[in-house]
Protein backbone atom coordinates (compact mmCIF):
# COMPACT_ATOMS: atom_id res chain seq x y z
CA UNK A 1 0.00 0.00 0.00
CA UNK A 2 1.59 3.28 -1.14
CA UNK A 3 1.75 6.44 1.55
CA UNK A 4 1.38 9.28 0.27
CA UNK A 5 4.32 11.82 1.84
CA UNK A 6 2.47 13.00 4.51
CA UNK A 7 1.23 9.72 5.82
CA UNK A 8 2.06 7.39 8.00
CA UNK A 9 1.48 3.85 8.37
CA UNK A 10 0.94 3.26 12.09
CA UNK A 11 0.74 -0.78 13.71
CA UNK A 12 -2.29 -0.96 15.96
CA UNK A 13 -3.53 -3.62 18.22
CA UNK A 14 -0.11 -5.55 18.46
CA UNK A 15 0.00 -6.12 14.61
CA UNK A 16 -3.93 -6.90 14.25
CA UNK A 17 -4.16 -4.42 11.96
CA UNK A 18 -2.44 -1.25 10.33
CA UNK A 19 -4.45 2.20 9.77
CA UNK A 20 -2.77 5.28 7.71
CA UNK A 21 -2.89 8.25 8.95
CA UNK A 22 -1.90 11.88 8.81
CA UNK A 23 1.74 12.82 10.05
CA UNK A 24 0.33 16.13 11.25
CA UNK A 25 -3.57 17.13 11.25
CA UNK A 26 -6.05 14.92 11.34
CA UNK A 27 -5.75 11.50 13.31
CA UNK A 28 -7.87 8.77 15.04
CA UNK A 29 -7.81 8.67 19.18
CA UNK A 30 -8.76 7.07 22.15
CA UNK A 31 -12.33 8.20 21.69
CA UNK A 32 -12.65 5.63 18.64
CA UNK A 33 -11.63 2.75 20.39
CA UNK A 34 -13.26 3.36 23.33
CA UNK A 35 -16.50 3.25 21.19
CA UNK A 36 -15.73 0.43 19.13
CA UNK A 37 -15.65 -1.64 22.45
CA UNK A 38 -18.99 -0.41 23.35
CA UNK A 39 -21.69 -2.12 20.80
CA UNK A 40 -23.38 -5.00 21.65
CA UNK A 41 -24.13 -6.83 18.56
CA UNK A 42 -26.58 -9.81 18.43
CA UNK A 43 -27.15 -10.06 15.07
CA UNK A 44 -24.30 -11.65 13.63
CA UNK A 45 -25.03 -10.52 9.77
CA UNK A 46 -26.70 -7.65 10.79
CA UNK A 47 -26.06 -4.24 8.29
CA UNK A 48 -24.39 -1.64 10.40
CA UNK A 49 -22.95 1.97 9.07
CA UNK A 50 -20.28 4.10 10.12
CA UNK A 51 -21.70 7.96 9.82
CA UNK A 52 -18.38 10.21 9.64
CA UNK A 53 -16.08 7.28 9.34
CA UNK A 54 -13.00 9.49 8.98
CA UNK A 55 -9.99 7.22 8.79
CA UNK A 56 -12.11 3.85 9.22
CA UNK A 57 -10.71 2.70 12.59
CA UNK A 58 -14.16 1.97 13.83
CA UNK A 59 -15.29 -0.37 11.46
CA UNK A 60 -11.87 -2.04 11.28
CA UNK A 61 -11.65 -2.95 14.96
CA UNK A 62 -15.57 -3.67 14.92
CA UNK A 63 -14.48 -6.75 11.92
CA UNK A 64 -12.30 -7.88 14.72
CA UNK A 65 -15.23 -9.01 16.70
CA UNK A 66 -17.98 -9.43 14.21
CA UNK A 67 -16.25 -9.91 11.24
CA UNK A 68 -19.84 -11.26 9.44
CA UNK A 69 -21.92 -7.73 10.12
CA UNK A 70 -22.80 -5.87 6.58
CA UNK A 71 -20.37 -2.58 7.00
CA UNK A 72 -21.38 0.58 5.52
CA UNK A 73 -19.37 4.06 5.80
CA UNK A 74 -20.09 8.23 4.48
CA UNK A 75 -17.40 10.56 4.72
CA UNK A 76 -17.66 14.21 3.25
CA UNK A 77 -13.70 14.89 3.39
CA UNK A 78 -12.08 13.78 -0.04
CA UNK A 79 -9.07 13.17 1.41
CA UNK A 80 -10.67 10.82 4.89
CA UNK A 81 -12.85 9.12 2.36
CA UNK A 82 -9.35 8.31 0.00
CA UNK A 83 -7.49 7.39 3.24
CA UNK A 84 -10.65 5.16 4.59
CA UNK A 85 -11.16 2.99 1.56
CA UNK A 86 -7.04 2.43 1.49
CA UNK A 87 -7.28 1.62 5.06
CA UNK A 88 -10.12 -0.97 4.33
CA UNK A 89 -8.39 -2.59 1.54
CA UNK A 90 -5.39 -2.95 3.71
CA UNK A 91 -6.85 -4.40 6.12
CA UNK A 92 -9.20 -6.92 3.92
CA UNK A 93 -12.51 -5.71 5.33
CA UNK A 94 -15.13 -5.37 2.39
CA UNK A 95 -17.03 -2.30 3.23
CA UNK A 96 -19.23 -0.05 1.46
CA UNK A 97 -17.92 3.48 1.51
CA UNK A 98 -20.24 6.28 0.01
CA UNK A 99 -18.40 9.84 0.07
CA UNK A 100 -21.48 12.32 0.77
CA UNK A 101 -23.21 14.46 3.30
CA UNK A 102 -25.47 13.07 6.15
CA UNK A 103 -27.54 15.77 5.78
CA UNK A 104 -27.82 14.08 2.37
CA UNK A 105 -28.63 11.01 3.70
CA UNK A 106 -32.29 10.41 1.72
CA UNK A 107 -30.94 10.69 -0.81
CA UNK A 108 -28.11 8.32 -0.42
CA UNK A 109 -30.12 5.20 1.37
CA UNK A 110 -33.17 3.71 2.10
CA UNK A 111 -35.19 4.13 5.26
CA UNK A 112 -34.83 1.94 8.26
CA UNK A 113 -31.88 -0.11 6.30
CA UNK A 114 -29.75 -0.67 9.11
CA UNK A 115 -29.22 -3.16 12.43
CA UNK A 116 -27.04 -0.69 13.65
CA UNK A 117 -25.45 2.68 13.54
CA UNK A 118 -22.44 3.86 15.03
CA UNK A 119 -20.51 7.58 14.83
CA UNK A 120 -18.29 9.44 16.59
CA UNK A 121 -19.54 12.84 15.30
CA UNK A 122 -17.98 16.22 15.81
CA UNK A 123 -17.91 17.44 19.55
CA UNK A 124 -17.30 21.15 19.48
CA UNK A 125 -18.94 24.08 17.94
CA UNK A 126 -17.46 26.45 15.34
CA UNK A 127 -14.96 28.65 17.57
CA UNK A 128 -11.65 26.59 16.57
CA UNK A 129 -8.27 27.60 16.56
CA UNK A 130 -6.51 28.31 13.52
CA UNK A 131 -3.75 26.07 14.18
CA UNK A 132 -6.06 23.18 13.48
CA UNK A 133 -6.06 21.73 9.84
CA UNK A 134 -9.26 21.88 8.04
CA UNK A 135 -9.68 18.54 8.10
CA UNK A 136 -9.44 18.37 11.97
CA UNK A 137 -11.85 21.42 11.68
CA UNK A 138 -14.68 19.56 9.87
CA UNK A 139 -13.98 16.16 11.69
CA UNK A 140 -13.92 17.35 14.88
CA UNK A 141 -16.08 21.15 15.05
CA UNK A 142 -19.73 21.49 13.66
CA UNK A 143 -18.74 22.88 10.76
CA UNK A 144 -20.63 20.77 8.19
CA UNK A 145 -22.80 19.11 10.09
CA UNK A 146 -24.18 19.21 13.51
CA UNK A 147 -25.14 16.45 16.60
CA UNK A 148 -28.32 16.73 15.82
CA UNK A 149 -27.59 16.14 11.71
CA UNK A 150 -25.71 12.68 13.12
CA UNK A 151 -28.83 12.05 15.14
CA UNK A 152 -31.39 12.33 12.46
CA UNK A 153 -29.64 10.46 10.30
CA UNK A 154 -29.35 7.66 12.36
CA UNK A 155 -32.73 7.58 13.44
CA UNK A 156 -34.10 7.64 9.32
CA UNK A 157 -31.72 4.75 8.88
CA UNK A 158 -32.37 2.22 11.82
CA UNK A 159 -34.75 -0.13 11.71
CA UNK A 160 -37.63 -0.22 14.43
CA UNK A 161 -35.48 -1.56 17.29
CA UNK A 162 -31.88 -1.21 15.45
CA UNK A 163 -29.80 0.08 17.67
CA UNK A 164 -27.57 3.49 17.76
CA UNK A 165 -24.46 4.34 19.48
CA UNK A 166 -22.34 7.18 20.17
CA UNK A 167 -20.07 8.74 21.99
CA UNK A 168 -19.95 12.54 23.50
CA UNK A 169 -18.61 15.22 25.87
CA UNK A 170 -20.65 14.59 29.58
CA UNK A 171 -21.57 17.91 29.90
CA UNK A 172 -23.85 17.58 26.95
CA UNK A 173 -25.51 15.16 28.20
CA UNK A 174 -28.70 15.43 28.74
CA UNK A 175 -29.13 17.71 25.22
CA UNK A 176 -28.12 14.45 23.61
CA UNK A 177 -30.64 12.24 25.62
CA UNK A 178 -33.33 15.11 24.57
CA UNK A 179 -32.14 15.09 20.87
CA UNK A 180 -32.19 11.43 21.25
CA UNK A 181 -36.18 11.26 22.32
CA UNK A 182 -37.33 13.71 19.88
CA UNK A 183 -35.52 11.86 16.96
CA UNK A 184 -37.59 7.96 18.37
CA UNK A 185 -34.13 7.02 19.75
CA UNK A 186 -34.77 5.82 23.06
CA UNK A 187 -31.68 5.92 25.28
CA UNK A 188 -31.09 2.50 26.97
CA UNK A 189 -27.46 1.88 27.86
CA UNK A 190 -25.25 4.91 28.94
CA UNK A 191 -21.16 4.15 30.37
CA UNK A 192 -19.56 7.10 31.67
CA UNK A 193 -15.99 7.39 30.70
CA UNK A 194 -13.25 9.33 33.33
CA UNK A 195 -9.57 10.04 33.14
CA UNK A 196 -9.28 8.48 36.18
CA UNK A 197 -11.31 7.16 39.34
CA UNK A 198 -10.67 10.03 41.01
CA UNK A 199 -11.98 12.70 37.87
CA UNK A 200 -15.14 13.67 36.72
CA UNK A 201 -16.46 12.05 33.73
CA UNK A 202 -15.67 13.81 30.08
CA UNK A 203 -17.55 11.73 28.21
CA UNK A 204 -20.07 9.08 27.74
CA UNK A 205 -20.70 6.10 25.49
CA UNK A 206 -24.59 6.01 24.63
CA UNK A 207 -26.91 3.03 23.19
CA UNK A 208 -30.60 4.30 21.52
CA UNK A 209 -32.81 1.97 20.07
CA UNK A 210 -35.12 3.36 17.36
CA UNK A 211 -38.89 3.51 18.44
CA UNK A 212 -37.93 1.92 21.99
CA UNK A 213 -39.97 2.64 25.21
CA UNK A 214 -39.15 4.89 27.83
CA UNK A 215 -37.82 2.94 30.90
CA UNK A 216 -35.26 -0.19 31.39
CA UNK A 217 -32.24 2.27 30.82
CA UNK A 218 -28.55 0.53 32.15
CA UNK A 219 -25.88 2.54 33.43
CA UNK A 220 -23.31 0.39 33.18
CA UNK A 221 -19.66 1.03 35.61
CA UNK A 222 -17.70 3.42 34.79
CA UNK A 223 -14.86 3.22 32.20
CA UNK A 224 -11.53 4.37 33.86
CA UNK A 225 -8.71 5.34 31.39
CA UNK A 226 -5.82 5.74 33.38
CA UNK A 227 -4.70 3.90 36.78
CA UNK A 228 -2.04 6.66 37.57
CA UNK A 229 -3.01 9.60 35.85
CA UNK A 230 0.37 11.36 36.36
CA UNK A 231 2.51 8.70 34.26
CA UNK A 232 -0.24 7.93 32.01
CA UNK A 233 -0.55 4.51 33.25
CA UNK A 234 -3.86 2.85 31.24
CA UNK A 235 -6.33 1.42 32.92
CA UNK A 236 -6.41 -2.82 32.69
CA UNK A 237 -9.31 -2.26 30.65
CA UNK A 238 -7.61 -0.14 28.48
CA UNK A 239 -4.40 -1.74 28.30
CA UNK A 240 -6.77 -4.78 26.67
CA UNK A 241 -8.53 -2.92 24.04
CA UNK A 242 -5.27 -1.40 23.19
CA UNK A 243 -3.22 -4.14 22.78
CA UNK A 244 -6.10 -7.10 22.13
CA UNK A 245 -9.31 -5.60 21.83
CA UNK A 246 -10.86 -8.89 21.49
Amino acid sequence: MELKPDETLSPFIRGKISIIQKKEGYRFNIDSVILSSFPEITKKKGKIIDLGTGSGIILILLSLKYPDLEFHAIEIQEDLFDMAKRNFELNRVNVNLIKGDIKDIKKLYQPQYFDYVITNPPYFKKEFTQKASQEEKIARYEITATVEDFIKAGSYLLKDKGRFYMIYPSERLSYITRVMVENRVQPKRYRFVHPSKDERSTHFLIEGMRSGKEGGEIIEKPMIIYDNPNIKKYSQELQFLLEKFV
